[in-house]
């Protein structure tokens, strides 16, 4: 019985070929889109998960809050830590910890004279291997990191430094800024590894053993070791905590603030220091700490936009399949009529129409699988995933495709299942079967609410795509499309001041680039540390501000092209200038001043320890001169608003990069030029650039993500939508042909005819305007709302949208409406 369902099913779709095209094509797209987010959406949802024993392992950081309020947070903890943690408390299955500090690290291969520059590499104890998820398959299985000198890699990093050699027993001299203090460390390679899923936020592709460091750090052995220090002297690091007895946890954690309260104030009382500890499932959408090294807390919000735009694809998938359903089964209402009078039940053909309705989806989603798997790789480059054809298949994967087949087969199949089965045969059979009012009704109802969805979908992506655009088109990003930024360095290594003086002369040596600077990491990024400086204007009373401040050298302003509002530039000439500031607007506004009144003001700042961090008060404070006034410009997120900020042309001590601006010209050889001469100056150092407007791109990650997938899955909803109403258009005509064949017998014009086919879409549009419009409006102020700089919600962004949305309806319903309008009456009347 069940297959003759079935078989019947497949002899109907088959008889109504256009007609199963034209929806199995929209629910195939519905269906792709949606498979797709689903997958982005259950990577997300499942960071970490991987790791041996996710549900039981934790992270520890600290959160330090200074008198004015300013705060920062860390994903690191003293490494003596540990051990106190497992000498003090039973039931710790593992702990370990490891250091990963900023800037690239280089790996030297002197055998082949070949030089890596990464920043995915960390310093870890050997314990780390039993709690991040590392498949050894090549070297020392059991115990890669036994060795104090060993190096393991992934197997991309090893293709990429040893090519087809086998890596194991090579050695490497490692050397690092801050890490190594600028010496070569040889190590040599114990083992290679799969590499680490994209969705972890530890996924380093070199990890050295961190007792390699104790020629480097000294007594290194007894800081990891020490049960718990004083905080006189520690060494920290990101800290890995499995424990099964989940009580402990806030015993731990209530045991090791006592203990960081009492060293706070016993060296800083008016601060504050918070331990924080997190379960590693919950890292990746923690917004109080970014706790993967160089890289941006993900925000679980856009999760459920996610989820909202897949089922709202979907909805306008359904809605076409119930318009086209409904609409096509005037072709079947004599079948019906008969199988109702030879005893045919309602509950019998209401299963028959859901098992076609079934097939139909089954074939869509077999499709729409083809399409996903298709475009697997354009989706993995805008989304920064690693998908393959195998996620497709995953257990739970197949799961939600199931779960999606059903969810669209109910909703699809089952209006359409409930009216075709409730024909009368008594009707039908007499060949007087209409449509009755509530089902036109019913059906121009579903096309406003697709209408309506596809007007919040089409400005929701407008708007977001206009608010990145506004992010990344500052003026800052602008310039930073012609700046280049070398990675120079910290205390040691390469970063000296004579080395960089010969450098910046020999780049000055090519007449076509006119400005060199060596100063902060620009933009500041969330997870960078703090800039912010004590300062006094003792001119406009005694207050102190606690203000950020930039440091370059004398050419700043000029490489980033500073508008100037009141004073001067830097001057190398000028003696004094090694103390002077530029202020911003913000700042000045600060001062309830002007620009004007504030240039020549003095302006005092105590000396920082390293140029940063505690105030030094054995040294005299710094008196200079405010020397002018320049534009406001956005050197952080667009989250943030622009804070007063003061620029001196003393470089960092640490925070060291060289700016170079080049000629928008031949950039690919000039950057070629800048490698050759970095080689000469600093033949030990790798180099490593990237462009300024590429830092904008790591500062919204987030947004640029949301606004590629919102730009494409809304387009992908209105070609859904498309299809839809070319397939309604065309069956519509159909239904009036003999009420047009009338009307232009007795006089209508082919104008007329075409606006009466017409205007039934026109109001549907026009409600739906009414409808999704404001939705829309309130939806895009709620988003725009974490920002403190937005894109204006312009009426030319929903005047532009209902133009879109009235385009698309008059090329999708104007053909066939056209076609119908033209159609000779006399063919029309003769055939009914």
């Amino acid at each position: 019985m069940l297959l003759n369902y079935f078989l019947l099913a497949a002899r109907n779709i088959a008889r109504q070929r256009g007609y199963a095209i034209v929806n199995t094509l929209g629910l195939s797209i519905g269906l792709a889109s949606a498979i797709f987010i689903f997958l982005y959406v259950r990577d997300e949802l499942t960071f970490d998960t991987h790791l041996p024993d996710a549900a039981h392992t934790y992270r520890m950081g600290m959160r330090m809050t200074q008198a004015n309020g300013e705060s920062n947070a860390f994903p690191a903890i003293p490494a003596g830590w540990d051990n106190y943690i497992k000498d003090n408390y039973p039931g710790i299955d593992h702990i370990a910890g490891y250091t990963a500090d900023g800037m690239p690290t280089t790996l030297d291969y002197a055998a082949k004279d070949k030089k890596v520059l990464t920043e995915d590499i960390i310093w870890a104890e050997p314990a780390m291997t039993k709690i991040l998820t590392i498949d050894v398959v090549n070297g020392n299985k059991e115990a890669p990191l036994k060795e104090v000198n060993s190096i393991i890699m992934s197997e991309s990093a090893a293709r990429e430094m040893f090519g087809d050699e086998d890596p194991i027993n090579k050695t490497l001299a490692v050397s690092h800024t801050w890490t190594t203090n600028g010496q070569k460390i040889n190590m040599m390679v114990t083992g290679i590894y799969k590499d680490f899923p994209s969705n972890t936020h530890v996924h380093p592709k070199y990890i050295c053993n961190i007792l390699a460091l104790k020629p480097i750090v000294e007594d290194l052995e007894n800081l990891l070791n020490t049960a718990m220090g004083d905080g006189e002297r520690n060494y920290w690091i990101s800290s890995f905590l499995v424990c099964r007895d989940e009580k402990q946890i806030p015993l731990i954690k209530a045991d090791l603030q006592k203990k960081v309260d009492a060293i706070v104030a016993r060296f800083d009382p008016n601060s504050k220091a918070t331990l924080v500890v997190r379960k590693v499932t919950d890292i990746h959408f923690d917004q109080e700490i970014d706790w993967a090294t160089n890289h941006k807390s993900a925000n679980g919000k856009y999760i459920s936009v996610f989820i909202t735009i897949a089922l709202l694809i979907l909805v306008v998938a359904c809605i076409n399949y119930i318009n086209l359903a409904t609409a096509r089964s005037v072709t079947r209402a004599k079948e019906i009529g008969l199988r109702k009078t030879f005893g045919g039940v309602r509950q019998q053909l209401f299963f028959q129409f859901m098992v076609e309705s079934f097939l139909m989806v089954c074939g869509a989603a077999l499709f729409a699988l083809l399409l996903v798997m298709l475009f697997l790789s354009p989706f993995n480059d805008m989304t920064g995933k690693t998908f393959t054809i195998g996620h497709l298949f995953d257990g739970q994967m197949l799961l939600i495709t199931a779960g999606v087949i059903a969810l669209v087969t109910l909703l699809a199949g089952s209006y359409p299942a409930l009216f075709v089965s409730g024909f009368q045969p008594a009707t039908v059979l007499k060949g007087k079967f209409a449509f009755r009012k509530g089902s036109n009704t019913f059906r121009q109802f579903l096309t406003t609410v697709q209408f309506s969805m596809a007007i919040m979908l089409l400005v929701g992506s407008v708007v977001v795509v206009r608010q990145t655009n506004l992010m990344r088109n500052s003026k800052l990003n602008e310039a930073g499309k012609q700046i280049v930024s070398i990675r120079y360095g910290g205390f040691s290594g390469p970063a000296t001041d004579s080395k960089y003086g010969t450098y910046k002369n020999l780049i000055l040596q090519d007449p076509e680039i006119k400005a060199v600077t060596l100063a902060n990491h620009l933009p500041r990024l969330d997870f960078f540390g703090p800039i912010n400086m004590e300062m006094q204007f003792p001119d406009y009373g005694a207050d102190k501000h606690e203000w950020f401040q930039l440091n370059g050298d004398f050419d700043f302003a000029k490489t980033f092209d500073m508008q100037l509002v009141e004073g001067r530039d830097f001057d190398a000439l000028h003696k004094a200038d090694s103390n002077a500031v530029l202020l911003n607007m913000a700042a000045v506004k600060a001062l309830n001043t002007t620009p004007a009144d504030v240039v020549g003001k003095t302006i005092i700042r105590p000396v920082h320890s390293f140029g940063f961090g505690p105030i030094d008060s054995t040294q005299a404070p710094i008196h200079g001169l405010v020397i002018g006034v320049i534009e406001d410009f956005p050197y952080r997120s667009m989250h943030h608003k622009i804070e007063p900020l003061a620029i001196s042309p003393v470089p960092h001590v640490l925070d060291r990069i060289i700016h170079v601006r080049l000629p928008a010209e031949e950039i690919g050889e000039k950057i070629a030029d800048l490698e050759r001469k970095w080689k000469q100056v600093f033949p030990d150092f790798g180099f490593d650039y990237w462009f300024v407007d590429e830092e904008f791109g790591r500062m919204y990650e987030n947004e640029t993500q949301i606004a590629k997938l919102t730009k494409q899955f809304s387009g992908l909803a209105m070609l859904i939508t498309c299809v839809g109403l070319y397939g309604l258009a065309a069956f519509l005509s159909k239904q009036r042909i003999r009420e047009i064949g009338i009307r232009k017998t007795l006089g209508a014009s082919n104008g007329q005819i075409l606006w009466l086919l017409l205007s039934v879409f026109g109001k549907i549009l026009l409600i739906s305007c009414l409808i999704g419009i404001p939705i829309a409006v309130y939806l895009s102020g709620r988003w725009l709302q974490s920002f403190e700089y937005r894109t204006d919600l312009s009426v030319y962004v929903f005047a532009g949208a209902i133009a879109s949305i009235a385009l698309i309806t008059i090329l999708s319903v104007g053909y066939e409406s056209l076609r119908a309008s033209m159609a000779n009456p006399v063919k029309a009347l003769h055939s009914e």
